[in-house]
């Protein structure tokens, strides 16, 4: 008869943070808490004049970019930490790429997930600003071209945004 494994000692080996008695639970949401409003103000700040670019040239109306854009802040800055510390960490992660890899492979993580989430992540934000078919479409199209265009130079901000508030970039120094 075997012995059944201590659950506890294999989480610790893989993951040494998530067994810890020195950090209670209002520590793990501080910890938390400061990667979500980093995260968040980054993908917010840099998404909106990007974005705004790519619905003017749609064809978009003054109203519905405005609304757009006021839908597209909240949800950039909602979105922000799962996209970095959960796609950007995890999806390197399962592929191989650390902060220390090329610049090449670090560059492909980020290009990736650019054009993986732009749509599903765009569409209902111009559905519900009211944008037309062919708005939404040009606006799709386009948002995922520069999704592609983009994703790499967005994981380079959100790093050094990172950096600048003491917190651990994902994949750049």
């Amino acid at each position: 008869m075997t012995k059944e494994p201590n659950l506890e000692d294999r989480l610790l080996e893989s993951n040494p943070a998530a067994v810890s008695t020195e950090r209670g639970l209002s520590d793990k949401i501080k910890y938390h808490a400061a990667y979500f409003l980093v995260d968040g103000t980054s993908n917010a700040l840099f998404s909106a004049p990007i974005m705004t670019m790519t619905e003017y040239c749609s064809g978009m109306e003054r109203d519905e970019i405005i609304t757009s854009r006021s839908i597209g802040a909240v949800t950039a800055f909602l979105a922000g930490y799962a996209y970095n510390s959960l796609l950007r960490k995890r999806g390197a992660k399962t592929v191989g790429v650390t902060i220390n890899s090329s610049w090449l492979k670090r560059k492909v993580v980020d290009t990736t997930l650019g054009v993986v989430t732009m749509a599903p992540y765009y569409a209902p934000t111009l559905y519900l600003a009211g944008a037309s078919s062919k708005e939404m479409a040009i606006a799709l199209f386009t948002g995922s071209l520069v999704g592609a265009a983009t994703g790499g130079l967005y994981g380079l901000v959100a790093d050094k945004w990172r950096i600048f508030w003491g917190l651990e970039p994902v994949l750049n120094k």
